[in-house]
């Protein structure tokens, strides 16, 4: 777990060193903005309609609008999520092993059913 924890770390660093984000900005961009954009990209795909992704977009645009330090908000958002994560220390788990759980192997599960419904329906004959 540690490994795929490092992994991802790194890769969220590079991505704050591309962009000039910290590495709280990026991580909260990642799992509040994108992923999330993805997965309603999906299920719009899936519905066939625009829906989701024009309401996600809206409610996006609003609260990035009315935020004014996206610093201070990532870095405050951050901290919530990680004491979420921290919370599972009391059930025997820790805080890399929730975190790669929870913001990696749930999300690719998710990823893996959107994804089959989206583009690898079963033809109807």
């Amino acid at each position: 777990m540690k490994e795929i924890f490092d992994l991802t770390y790194r890769f969220l660093m590079f991505l704050s060193r591309l962009t000039g984000f910290s590495y709280k900005e990026i991580n909260i961009i990642v799992w509040f903005i994108v992923i999330p954009f993805s997965w309603v990209f999906l299920i719009d795909r899936i519905r066939g309609k625009h829906y989701f992704k024009i309401g996600f977009a809206l409610i996006t645009t609003v609260v990035l609008i009315f935020t004014k330090d996206f610093q201070e908000f990532s870095n405050t958002l951050f901290e919530v999520s990680a004491n979420f994560l921290r919370r599972f220390d009391g059930i025997g788990s820790n805080y890399i092993t929730s975190s790669v759980i929870i913001c990696l192997l749930i999300p690719c599960i998710i990823y893996i059913i959107l994804i089959r419904k989206a583009y690898f329906k079963k033809s109807e004959s």
